[in-house]
């Protein structure tokens, strides 16, 4: 049985992040860029719009910004392996080709890349403000009874 924090981490990455990217109005590229998510893309002068949609993409930029602060502090092997994962979409053979490591390692230390960036994600939304109840944690497990 896969890890569940890298398993939720695995899902954040393929369902999650692609909404989080259109609501706050950026590309995956921007998440690779090394250009600063601090502008918001909110218009002011757009004021019929509906207060909730307002907010999801205020939180969606701020969720963005999180998970770019969090690669950001990887170690550059996870950051890299992840970016070309779920952003590059690469497969694991191409991976391997292009950072110059086995296929077998990269796939054996995945859980503990997906895990580390779990713990770094949580940690740069509480830096950036976000109240506990709107924080994404993906180190949270489901107890089995």
């Amino acid at each position: 049985m896969k890890d569940q924090v890298a398993n939720n981490t695995r899902k954040f990455f393929k369902n999650k992040v692609p909404e989080l990217l259109a609501y706050a109005g950026y590309s995956e590229s921007a998440l690779l860029s090394s250009h600063d998510l601090n502008t918001p893309k909110v218009s002011s002068s757009n004021k019929n719009s509906a207060e909730s949609l307002i907010f999801r993409v205020d939180m969606s930029l701020q969720y963005v910004q999180a998970i770019k602060l969090a690669l950001n502090t990887m170690p550059p092997l996870y950051k890299q392996v992840i970016e070309l994962t779920y952003f590059k979409h690469l497969k694991m053979f191409q991976i391997a080709q292009q950072i110059g490591y086995a296929e077998r390692t990269i796939a054996n230390s995945k859980n503990k890349m997906l895990k580390e960036f779990a713990i770094r994600f949580f940690a740069m939304q509480a830096r950036l403000g976000i109240e506990d109840k709107d924080i994404i944690d993906l180190t949270k497990i489901k107890e089995v009874a």
